[in-house]
């Protein structure tokens, strides 16, 4: 008897409980604590909530699992008492920047503002997963269609050469692929019209880059001038209409607009810089490339940051200030140089090398912690090792090697990682030279393979520059190396 009573009570506890979980609260005031950088309204919005609802705690749970799943916070735990409901939030560590890789939308403020309204949370960092990320893709969708462009997008994630680090968040448009499309042009005179057509039909059908390739076209017009002497032409990019959109791909239409300004020859190059580096720094740097491997002016900019560059000033910043004597069609330029902090060096890692070889390499390594960081020493420190010692030498053949220069803008110390990858077979491709440049190009490599050269570049904004795009300082260096005259 007593264990049947036993039994009846346990079960008339769990519909005790029951019956609480289910029952409906009044209405009571709801307030999120630990996310300040968001507002009350903007999380009760983004977590489905209505103050004037009445709730029970299954639909509390759901709510602050619609918050979870946002990928936005790391934990989401709420209270209750009678006279509110609390929600303590722990916002996540791990959020990263967007970007978009060839989806043929305005990236900037007015974007920002739409995918806000639809996510309140959005603060243009996001999660590496959640619905948010699945939410932003279909809203990307949604204003592609409105402008009857069927696309599918996709989110992926970013890594930075060597271990897979997140850097970004990357949205694509992944069917069909997206490509320049008809380039119209104003402005060409007869001279250069043929030039500038070639120009255009070659860019006509690469890939569509949202952030690089208005930028890289305009690039590529002037440097086009320029090797003409045109020193003043202005080139006005912009996309010409609607895209495109055909069985086969999504083009995106541009209209290039120049201003040619008249032929100019180059005068004088008066280098304002500050007294870490002489002008005849300068001129020794300059003496080391081959002549006619570049236009004057490039060649002495590059020559000025590599100066720079080799004392640890790696934030320093050139601008070129052109002065134009109109009647004898002479240009010459003001370089303002500011040097910025100085950088040095923190600590170096051989990533995939076996224990001996990393040894060894340590061994060649001279750079001591504390030393002013010279960008130029790990770029050449490949062939001084294979120099020093055989063993390293044939090692090395076999694989293929890339580098990071990490700088740390907060310390002013840099830290270098080198990677070394294997080849698909023993006699597989050699690298044969590395190019390190943090501003636009943070990682370059040359390899060859039979008679082909490949040129890999990887940018901190995950888009790759190829062909006529190549950053001017990228071509210019590779020309002043003596490996590449075309592009």
């Amino acid at each position: 008897m007593m264990k049947q009573l036993g039994a009846i009570g346990v079960v008339w506890l769990l519909f005790c409980s029951l019956c609480l979980a289910q029952k409906k609260v009044p209405p009571k005031a709801i307030r999120f604590q630990g996310a300040p950088q968001y507002t009350q309204q903007e999380l009760l919005e983004a977590a489905g909530l209505n103050p004037d609802t009445r709730l029970d705690l299954r639909e509390v749970r759901a709510h602050a699992k619609q918050l979870t799943d946002t990928g936005l916070f790391d934990e989401v735990r709420f209270t209750s008492n009678s006279r509110a409901l609390l929600f303590t939030l722990k916002p996540s560590s791990q959020l990263f920047p967007a970007h978009l890789d060839n989806v043929p939308l305005t990236p900037g403020k007015e974007l920002d503002a739409k995918i806000q309204e639809r996510f309140p949370l959005y603060r243009g960092l996001l999660p590496a997963s959640g619905s948010m990320l699945d939410g932003i893709c279909r809203t990307f969708e949604q204003m592609l269609a409105a402008k009857s462009v069927k696309a599918a997008v996709k989110a992926t994630l970013i890594s930075g050469l060597g271990p897979q680090k997140i850097t970004a968040i990357d949205f694509a448009v992944v069917s069909p692929p997206v490509h320049i499309g008809r380039i119209q042009l104003a402005g060409i005179s007869a001279p250069m019209l043929a030039k500038a057509n070639l120009l255009a039909s070659g860019q006509t059908g690469n890939g569509f880059d949202t952030e690089n390739t208005a930028i890289g076209l305009q690039h590529s017009f002037e440097d086009l001038y320029h090797d003409q002497g045109y020193a003043s032409v202005q080139v006005d990019v912009a996309q010409a209409d609607l895209p495109v959109l055909s069985d086969q791909s999504i083009d995106i239409p541009y209209k290039v607009t120049i201003k040619e300004g008249g032929i100019y020859k180059l005068g004088t190059i008066d280098l304002q810089a500050e007294r870490p580096v002489a002008r005849l720094d300068v001129e020794k740097i300059l003496s080391k490339y081959p002549k006619g491997s570049g236009r004057p002016l490039d060649l002495f900019l590059l020559a000025v940051r590599d100066a720079y560059h080799a004392r640890g000033y790696l934030d320093c910043s050139i601008i070129p200030h052109p002065s134009f004597q109109e009647a004898a069609s002479i240009v010459n330029y003001t370089l303002e140089v500011s040097s910025g902090s100085q950088y040095r060096f923190a600590s170096v890692r051989f990533d995939g090398a076996p224990d001996a070889i990393a040894a060894k390499l340590k061994l060649v390594w001279k750079m001591a912690p504390g030393d002013v960081f010279d960008e130029s020493y790990p770029s050449n420190f490949g062939a001084l090792a294979q120099k020093k010692d055989k063993a390293v030498a044939k090692w090395m053949q076999t694989v293929v090697t890339t580098y990071d220069v990490k700088a740390d803008p907060a310390k002013h110390e840099v830290n270098c990682i080198f990677h070394f990858t294997k080849t698909a077979s023993a006699t597989g491709p050699r690298v044969d030279m590395q190019i390190n440049r943090r501003s636009r190009v943070e990682s370059v490599w040359i390899t060859h393979a039979e008679d082909m050269c490949l040129i890999a570049v990887n940018v901190p904004s995950h888009n790759a520059v190829v062909g006529p795009n190549l950053p001017i300082e990228l071509g210019c260096r590779l020309r002043a190396m003596g490996e590449v005259t075309e592009f």
